[in-house]
């Protein structure tokens, strides 16, 4: 039997009308089942959004909590360390320096010609440099600590390196007597020593003379010089400590300006000590002119070179029998030594800051300097490679000679001229540069 498309129709009808009502209920409560399952799937997800947002309202807000916590534990860290926290040496007002007008002195540049750059070896600093028959003599030492350091005393020729004496500690200055023997300056976490070493025994043994005054320990001490009668001076940087070594503590009389440096006079004969000039602010260089029997002191704070004579006592710089012969200074200066014509030549460890005299009334902000760290105080008056490192000046005329500068960067921490050269020691640098005059 053939069905139609007619009857096709009325069956599809038939059925549609039969089945299509249930067909429609169960749709119906199929989508109604579905739409409530995915109301409660929503309600179910709101609800964890909701628990999802409390939960990081309350992340956020400990966050903020210890945020705030943290920021005001840092900032009184901040406080503590920069203005609370005490400090070795309280700094006091002064008045700064003026500059000396600029000077029509010759122009020395240091020597870059590696055969002329005498290499030390594996140190890390020259404080000192003598010569003595022919021969250079250095102070040099190893250690980034000074309870880790030594120092070797290193006798040259340029070509050939000899090690004739080991000290514990940093040895700052040394200088020879008529005997031969060594008088040194060294020092140790403990303080600083006037030390002797016999001229037969040099490596051997070195004896400790001279390690505190009146019951009090030595500070650092940075430069010594013998005289012709066999008097020995030697220059006491301030009251700071000698903990972190002369750098360290040359660095925080600059910024404190104590003016508790001095100079003083050991008497072997009579095994007495005494002060020759007070109140300097750094001493932290030291020439004896036998000639004329006057001793040049280096002022670091002040920027100038004081002068007395040799046989005065109890002399305060800048007052009666203590004047100055070179003020003004274009840098702070460090070592001095003269050479047989009684020229003096100045090394400046810094250049002149124009941060620190602008403050040299604020003690406030000069303590924050204080303690900030070496390297960052460092940036304050660091000498630039093209700075002046050095400068020669007549005693007699009190004029500007020679200026020196060079390359490397640096304070610089000993010179000494040798017939037509003068020779540098250079903070950081393992070798001695020189320069001709």
């Amino acid at each position: 039997m053939r069905i139609g498309f007619v009857e096709l129709l009325l069956i599809l009808l038939i059925a549609s009308l039969t089945i299509g009502p249930s067909a429609a209920l169960w749709v119906d409560r199929w989508l109604r089942r579905a739409n409530r399952a995915s109301a409660a799937a929503a309600r179910r997800r709101a609800v964890q959004e909701a628990q999802r947002a409390a939960e990081r309202e309350e992340v956020l807000q400990r966050f903020q909590k210890l945020s705030i916590l943290f920021t005001l534990a840092a900032a009184a860290a901040l406080v503590w360390a920069l203005v609370l926290r005490p400090i070795e040496a309280p700094p006091k007002t002064y008045t700064a320096p003026d500059h000396r007008q600029a000077s029509s002195a010759a122009q020395a540049v240091l020597s870059t010609d590696r055969r002329e750059i005498w290499d030390l070896g594996g140190y890390q600093g020259v404080d000192c440099i003598r010569t003595r028959d022919g021969l250079v003599y250095a102070a040099a030492w190893n250690g980034s600590s000074l309870k880790k350091r030594t120092s070797d005393l290193v006798r040259t020729d340029g070509g050939n390196a000899a090690v004739i004496l080991s000290v514990e500690g940093e040895l700052t200055g040394f200088a020879f007597d008529a005997a031969g023997d060594l008088w040194l300056t060294v020092l140790t976490p403990a303080g600083g020593t006037l030390c002797r070493a016999r001229h037969d025994s040099w490596g051997a043994s070195v004896e400790q003379v001279v390690t505190q005054i009146d019951g009090a320990p030595l500070g650092a001490l940075s430069a010594v010089e013998v005289g012709a009668d066999g008097k020995v001076y030697f220059a006491v940087v301030g009251q700071e400590s000698a903990e972190q070594g002369l750098e360290s503590a040359l660095r925080t009389e600059l910024l404190a300006h104590t003016g508790t440096g001095a100079v003083y006079v050991y008497d072997p004969a009579a095994r007495t000590v005494e002060q020759v000039v007070g109140g300097i602010a750094g001493a932290s260089g030291l020439a004896l002119d036998e000639r004329a029997q006057t001793l040049y002191i280096s002022d670091l704070g002040s920027r100038c070179i004081w002068s007395a004579a040799a046989s005065a006592r109890g002399l305060t710089a800048g007052g009666k029998g203590c004047q100055s012969s070179f003020s003004g200074l274009p840098g702070y200066p460090g070592a001095l030594a003269l050479d047989e014509d009684s020229t003096l030549y100045i090394s400046y460890r810094w250049a002149s800051s124009s941060w620190l005299e602008r403050h040299a009334g604020s003690t406030f902000l000069r303590g924050v300097a204080l303690r900030l760290s070496e390297s960052m105080q460092e940036n304050l008056f660091s000498l630039p490679a093209d700075g002046i490192r050095a400068e020669a000046v007549s005693t007699a005329s009190g004029s500007c000679l020679w200026s020196f500068s060079g390359k490397p960067q640096g304070s610089s921490s000993a010179l000494c001229p040798v017939e037509n050269r003068v020779y540098f020691g250079i903070a950081g640098e393992k070798a001695l540069y020189s320069v001709r005059v």
